[in-house]
């Protein structure tokens, strides 16, 4: 075979490898860019209780995000979100009411969902989001067999509001 011949045979050998790989997990390095459909101002209300997720752009070398819980009897909670490129990938962590700290590695990312990971925490120990044709589909989930908990929203754009005045 000639060499012109032998390296273009290799070329399209590498090109259909790449094309077929089924995630970009394993080796497409992805980046807080790849999530920047995560960003915006996403509630729902549900049986009398209003929930917000903010998530900010990619800026800063993270994504910083917020939930809010209001429930009807005016008891609420929060949640301080991020997601951060480390030496091993992105890792998405979160401080329920402000406390301390439970990070969940990245697990599995595609074109408009992204998933966490960690196994050793209590609950949750999957976080996923999705886009969907119906807004942002969230779920946590996590314990063993009968036991596996999960929560789940579907999030709608906020409306835009003028600025206070």
């Amino acid at each position: 075979m000639k060499p012109l011949a032998l390296a273009l045979s290799g070329l399209a050998l590498t090109s259909l490898l790449v094309a077929a790989r089924p995630s970009r997990t394993a080796a497409g390095d992805p980046t807080l860019a790849d999530l920047s459909w995560l960003a915006g101002h996403w509630v729902v209300e549900q049986q009398g209780t209003r929930t917000e997720e903010v998530w900010l752009a990619p800026g800063g070398g993270f994504m910083l995000g917020m939930n809010r819980e209001a429930r009807a009897n005016g008891k609420g909670s929060c949640e301080f979100l991020r997601i951060e490129p480390r030496a091993d990938g992105l890792v998405y962590v979160a401080s329920p009411g402000g406390k301390g700290a439970t990070e969940f590695p990245l697990a599995d990312v595609g074109e408009g969902f992204v998933q966490f990971e960690n196994p050793a925490h209590d609950f949750p120990q999957r976080i996923r989001y999705e886009l969907t044709k119906d807004g942002l589909h969230a779920r946590v989930s996590g314990g063993e067999g009968a036991q596996e908990q999960v929560l789940e929203w579907t999030w709608k754009r906020a409306e835009a509001k003028g600025a206070a005045k």
